[in-house]
């Protein structure tokens, strides 16, 4: 008997697929005509940009760069740093099966290795690790029969718990900021290198947009404008607020704000005595949204119509749900002793550190993160022969994050930043590392719902008509009122009528019950 259901469009954000990999860049590096030849790399940094993502079938084409800076020293003997920047072309295919065209792909990469040597004094040949993840997510959407009054059929109704999502964008900062240096800070010569980060990051829902509050921190590496090569570092921490406007979010909606440095850009100005003490510093920062309400639906998990034959068409269901999302933050405090090989220490200079996070388990209401904290430190040695010295270690950490409600079973995504690192000498062979790391966390786990699509019932009108009979029925293991109201063709408001049941939600085992089904 065909009829019509009032029906409620769901739409699930599911998995689709996820696939880690690793890509081995190699290339040789040559040193501009402008630069000095040569001697000795000091330090070599990069970072990631990604530029172009296609996704296919069973397939996604990526490409981008690996931007390098380059530190190093001359091959005549001199003191000064010498600096060159270049990149090495990302391009490489990861295949899924399984990944259809439509589907929203996330690409995350880490950078975890990166080495420079020297092959002559004006070729250098870098090797790069860098692994990646893509993550998959597809959308699906089901028309499912929700509860409705009349038409007699008993509704055994059901709440769905689930993340709906309200909006999802991208968007562009731009920091604009003119540093001037003291008098006893050393005049800007050559910017030989830029870091940029993100610390101490709040993001706030409200109606219709997120607010953004955050610290960009600032360090660079110069020489002084007296040509003597002479190395300085300036630090410097520059607020940065704004808005990311998207209709759809309230002050209540979980937000997902993933924020990168773009690009970056120093200009050296002259001040009003006329040296070189003004910076000129503009910063993109891209802002990926996403953001979603936790909701519950009042769906029909079974049905029946008393009297007559009923089929019930179910479709089932897989949709990831949030099980807990954290921020933290700790510190890592390290005495690092040189080896017998290291030239003593007579002045700090800069530290760079990168972060790798090598393992995530999870345990009851606990997740601990493995990693290791890789440094490099830039200090002036006590040898007049040799003033710029570099010092490399791995600094392994772990770190137990409390967290409600998590399993071993659930799917743990972490996301570590250095926040801040210092260097300080306490002698001539051993300094102490100050480093701050924050770490995301969020913890997901996949839940399975039974939604009933669409129900049928049997014309019964060459059927004999119904009528009533009783029976003594005892309570098994497992009952409910909706199974033996089922069971006997009858309906929960009939057997609530003859018998004496204080909570309709709780009958036990044993329980005697007088039921009036319907009989042919």
């Amino acid at each position: 008997m065909p009829m019509e259901w009032e029906r409620e469009e769901i739409v699930l954000k599911q998995q689709g697929g996820k696939q880690a990999s690793q890509i081995l860049l190699e290339g040789d590096i040559i040193a501009p005509d402008s630069k000095p030849d040569v001697n000795e790399v000091l330090c070599c940094r990069g970072k990631i940009k990604m530029k172009d993502v296609r996704v296919g079938e069973d397939r996604i084409n990526f490409s981008g760069d690996l931007d390098l800076n380059i530190l190093y020293s001359s091959d005549k003997g001199e003191d000064a740093i010498y600096a060159m920047n270049s990149s090495l072309p990302i391009e490489d295919i990861i295949y899924m099966d399984g990944l259809e065209k439509d589907m929203q792909v996330k690409l995350t990469t880490v950078l975890e290795h990166l080495d420079c040597e020297v092959i002559n004094d004006r070729k250098l040949g870098v090797k790069a690790v860098i692994g990646i993840t893509a993550n998959a997510d597809r959308v699906h959407k089901v028309e499912a029969v929700v509860p409705s009054e009349g038409k007699g059929m008993a509704f055994l109704e059901g709440k769905l718990r689930m993340e709906e999502v309200v909006a999802e964008k991208r968007d562009r900062f731009t920091v604009k900021e003119e540093i001037t240096l003291p008098q006893t800070a050393a005049a800007v010569g050559e910017v030989l290198s830029a870091e940029f980060c993100l610390a101490d990051e709040e993001i706030r829902p409200m109606d219709g947009k997120v607010m953004i509050r955050s610290n960009l921190l600032m360090d660079i590496l110069y020489t002084d404008d007296q040509g003597t090569g002479t190395v300085h570092v300036w630090s410097e921490k520059i607020p940065f607020n704004g808005y990311l406007e998207a209709e759809g979010i309230t002050p209540k909606s979980i937000v997902d704000l993933n924020l990168t440095i773009d690009e970056t850009s120093i200009k050296t100005e002259l001040d009003d005595d006329g040296e070189p003490r003004i910076l000129d510093v503009d910063v993109t920062i891209l802002g990926e949204l996403s953001a979603w309400d936790v909701v519950e639906k009042d769906v029909v998990t079974d049905a029946y119509a008393p009297g007559m034959e009923t089929e019930v068409m179910r479709e089932t269901v897989t949709y990831p749900v949030s099980v807990g999302r954290t921020k933290n933050q700790f510190s890592i405090k390290e005495k690092i002793t040189l080896d017998k090989e290291e030239r003593p220490m007579l002045q700090a200079g800069k530290a760079w550190g990168n972060l790798l996070i090598q393992d995530v388990n999870a345990q009851d209401d606990m997740i601990e993160v493995e990693g290791v904290l890789t440094v490099e430190i830039m200090y002036f040695c006590q040898e007049d022969d040799h003033a710029v010295c570099m010092l490399k270690r791995g600094i392994p950490f772990s770190q137990k994050i409390e967290m409600k409600g998590v399993t071993a079973q659930d799917e743990i995504n972490t996301k570590g930043n250095l926040e801040e690192i210092d260097f300080q000498i306490l002698s001539d062979q051993e300094g102490e590392l100050l480093a701050s790391i924050m770490l995301e966390v969020d913890a997901r786990r996949e839940e399975t719902s039974q939604l009933v699509t669409d129900i049928c019932l049997k014309d019964c009108e060459n059927t004999q008509r119904p009528v009533a009979g009783a029976v003594i029925y005892t309570v098994q293991p497992g009952d409910s009122l909706w199974t033996i109201a089922k069971h006997f063709d009858t309906t929960i408001e009939r057997i609530l009528m003859v018998n004496d049941i204080e909570d309709p939600d709780k009958i036990y085992p044993g329980q005697k019950l007088l039921v009036i089904k319907m009989t042919h």
